[in-house]
């Protein structure tokens, strides 16, 4: 009788360590990188938050001036920060979504978002409020957050 409590107790065990969530490991996520940008019509902005393991670099370029930055900044995402941000993506979701918007093409504006882990890449061109994006919404919702906290001119 106790054999028996002693299989089921080591296969409950087994079951539940085995249901675990995804988590950023960062050996393995070491060579990732995320660049996000806004561009509109007339060069009202163009900016680029570039992230590279815990480096981060935020530039814009306004009134079609590509050889000097209006706003650049760099900075460091700390390991927690960097692993919310990627326990948020779901690799699989985004790239299911293939988007290539053109609001700019008549003076509007269009986010895009460049993603890369390996041989892994994806791109999206999208419009800021397109209803394809909510698998990923959150992921993205917390990249515009750290790209605003440096899109300021303070």
């Amino acid at each position: 009788m106790l054999h028996k409590y002693s299989i089921s107790i080591l296969v409950l065990i087994l079951i539940c360590s085995s249901c675990t969530d995804k988590t950023y490991d960062e050996n393995t996520n070491s060579d990732i990188v995320i660049k996000t940008g806004t561009v509109c019509g007339w060069c009202t902005i163009n900016d680029t938050l570039t992230i590279s393991g815990h480096n981060l670099r935020y530039v814009n370029y306004v009134n079609c001036n590509t050889s000097k930055a209006s706003i650049e900044k760099s900075g460091e995402l700390t390991s927690s920060e960097f692993g919310t941000l990627l326990n948020l993506l779901d690799y699989n979701e985004l790239k299911k979504l293939d988007l290539n918007s053109c609001n700019v093409c008549v003076d509007g504006c269009d986010d895009w978002i460049f993603y890369k882990n390996g041989l892994q890449t994806h791109y999206l061109h999208f419009g800021t409020n397109d209803p394809k994006l909510q698998p990923i919404r959150a992921f993205l919702d917390r990249l515009n957050s750290i790209k605003s906290q440096y899109s300021s001119n303070k």
